[in-house]
C-alpha cells in the first residue's frame, strides 16, 4: 500500500494531522467540535480532502467513518480527547482531577476503536490522565480487544519540540508488540526556531502582528526585566506587585523571559499573555507573538489562524494543540511498524491469521450498521451457532441462514478497495488466495449441512445503500 489510512479524533486546529501527513498518512477524516479550531483545520488541510465532522464527537457515527474507509482497513487511529479536568493549571498543581464532562469522552475514543478495529492506535495526552480510573479501565478493554498496548510519559523536548512539556502517549497495535520510542533530539531552543523572525513592526504576517500591549506601567516593569531568562524576582522591590511578595505564592514564571538557548517553557492557552507564566520575547519587551508561540509549538511558519480571534481564543487553539513535530516522530514509529507488516513477509501465516481474528473482532461498524437494519426489520438473529466450525457475523437459526460481513481487501473482493498492493505483491495474492480458499472451505461446509449464507461486502455497507440493503436481506430472509 503506497498509504496508511489515519482519522484524527478531538482533532484542534490540526497539530495531530499535521504529523500524521507528514510521517505519510492518508488521514481521511476529523473530528472536532470547537468551531474556531474547525475553521483553522479548514483552512489549512482543504486541498487534502480530508472529511471534517465539525459537531460533538457522541454524535458521530462509527459507520460515517467506515462508509469514508470504502471497504479498506483502517491503520491508524489517532486523538487526544479533552483534557481540561486533568491540567495541571487547572488543578493548581494539585493531584486530585477536577470533575468535568469532558473528562469521559475518552470512551469514545474506546468506542472507535472497538467498532473500526484499526491496526494500530496513538492518543496523546497530559500525564495526570495516567491515574485516571476511566482511562485505566479504557486501557484493560483495548487491551482485551487483542491489542498490544504501551503507555508512558514523555517529555516532547526529547524529541526536537523547543519546548518542556510532558506528555502522555499510549500507542496499541494488533500487528505485534510496541515500544514507544524515547527520543534522542537534545538541545532543541528558542533561538532555533524563532531567533531569525523579523520584528512584529516589520512583518506583513497578519499573525505575527498580534500580541499584547500593556500600560506604561507594565511595560516599565517588562523592560525592567532582564533580557535572556529574568524573572519577576529580578525586579528592583518597588515595582514587584503586592500579590508577589506573598509568602509561598508559587507561579514563579509569570512576567518572565524565555531563554534564547534553551527550551521554551509549555506553551499553554495563556501564551498571549506573560501574567500566565513566562511568555515575555527573550530580548524584546514584548510577549511573544501568536506566531511565535505557533513556531514553538512547531506549526509550520505559514500554517493559517484565525488572525480575526481575540488574543484569548488564538492563545487557548494554539496553546491546546499538539506539537506537529512530536506526533510527527510518534507517527514515523507506527509507520515503520505497518511497513513491517505490509512491506515485508516475517510473520508466518498461524500470526498473520492471529492478528486478522483481532480485525474481526465483533461489533464492528458494518456489523453493528447490517445488526440495526435487522432489528427494524423485527427479524431475530444471533452472533454465533455451534453448528459449525466456521463462525458467521450473523446467524438465523430457525431459518438455517447466515450472513458473513466480508472487508473488500482481506477477502480478495474485485471491487476497488480489493486491489493488492502494489508492494511485495507476490505475498499478498498468495496471502489473498489462501483466505479466498478459506472463505470457500466455509461456504462448502454451511451448504453441506443445508443451511444458506449471504456475503454481504464491505464496500456495499453505506447509509446511501440502506434501501439497497434491505431488500437484499428481505429477498435472503424470505426464500
Amino acid at each position: 500500500m503506497e498509504q496508511y489510512n489515519a482519522i484524527d479524533l478531538f482533532s484542534g486546529c490540526g497539530g495531530m494531522t499535521s504529523g500524521l501527513i507528514k510521517a505519510g498518512f492518508n488521514v481521511i477524516a476529523a473530528v472536532e467540535i470547537d468551531k474556531n479550531a474547525a475553521s483553522a483545520y479548514r483552512a489549512n488541510y482543504k486541498s487534502n480532502k480530508i472529511k471534517l465532522f465539525e459537531k460533538d464527537i457522541r454524535q458521530v457515527s462509527s459507520m460515517d467513518i467506515y462508509e469514508l474507509l470504502e471497504g479498506d482497513v483502517l491503520h491508524l487511529l489517532a486523538g487526544c480527547p479533552p483534557c481540561q479536568g486533568f491540567s495541571s493549571i487547572r488543578r493548581l498543581n494539585r493531584d486530585e482531577y477536577i470533575e468535568d464532562e469532558r473528562n469521559n469522552l475518552v470512551l469514545e475514543y474506546l468506542r472507535f476503536v472497538k467498532e473500526l478495529k484499526p491496526l494500530t492506535i496513538m492518543l496523546e495526552n497530559v500525564p495526570a490522565l495516567e491515574k485516571y480510573s476511566t482511562f485505566q479501565s479504557v486501557v484493560e478493554k483495548i487491551k482485551k480487544l487483542g491489542y498490544f498496548v504501551e503507555v508512558k510519559i514523555v517529555n516532547v523536548a526529547s524529541y526536537g519540540v523547543p519546548q518542556n512539556r510532558k506528555r502522555l502517549v499510549m500507542i496499541g497495535s494488533l500487528i505485534k508488540k510496541v515500544h514507544i520510542p524515547y527520543g534522542d533530539h537534545v538541545g532543541a531552543t528558542v533561538r532555533e526556531f524563532i531567533g531569525n523572525i523579523e520584528a512584529p513592526e516589520n512583518t506583513t504576517d497578519e499573525l505575527h502582528k498580534r500580541y499584547p500591549h500593556h500600560t506604561p506601567e507594565v511595560m516599565k516593569r517588562i523592560s525592567l526585566t532582564p533580557k535572556d531568562g529574568g524573572s519577576r524576582e529580578d525586579l528592583p522591590e518597588e515595582y514587584t506587585l503586592e500579590c508577589h511578595k506573598k509568602e509561598n505564592i508559587g507561579f514563579h514564571d509569570v512576567y518572565g523571559r524565555l531563554r534564547w538557548d534553551a527550551p521554551s517553557s509549555t506553551i499553554t492557552g495563556g501564551c498571549l499573555n506573560p501574567s500566565k507564566g513566562r511568555f515575555l520575547h527573550p530580548s524584546e519587551n514584548r510577549c511573544i507573538t501568536a506566531r511565535e508561540a505557533a513556531m514553538l509549538q512547531t506549526f509550520d511558519r505559514d500554517f493559517m489562524f484565525p488572525v480575526e480571534l481575540s488574543l484569548s481564543s488564538l492563545a487557548l487553539m494554539i496553546g491546546n494543540a499538539l506539537p506537529p513535530l512530536f506526533c510527527y516522530k510518534q507517527s514515523c514509529y507506527i509507520k515503520k511498524e505497518l511497513d513491517g507488516y505490509f512491506m515485508t513477509d516475517i510473520f508466518d501465516q498461524t500470526k498473520r491469521s492471529a492478528i486478522m481474528k483481532k480485525v474481526k473482532n465483533r461489533n464492528t461498524a458494518p456489523e453493528i450498521f447490517i445488526r440495526s437494519l435487522l432489528n427494524e426489520l423485527g427479524i431475530k438473529y444471533r452472533l454465533q451457532t455451534k453448528v459449525f466450525h466456521c463462525k458467521p457475523d450473523i446467524v438465523f437459526p430457525s431459518k438455517k441462514k447466515v450472513i458473513f460481513i466480508n472487508g473488500c481487501f482481506w477477502h480478495g473482493h474485485d471491487c476497488r478497495r480489493g486491489a493488492l498492493p502494489k508492494t511485495n505483491t507476490e505475498f499478498w495474492i498468495n496471502k489473498i488466495e489462501v483466505n479466498r480458499d478459506r472463505d470457500e472451505k466455509n461456504y462448502a461446509e454451511i451448504s453441506d449441512k443445508g443451511w444458506e449464507y449471504l456475503i454481504i461486502w464491505g464496500c456495499q455497507i453505506k447509509k446511501s445503500n440502506r434501501e439497497y440493503l434491505i431488500d437484499i436481506l428481505n429477498k435472503f430472509l424470505k426464500e
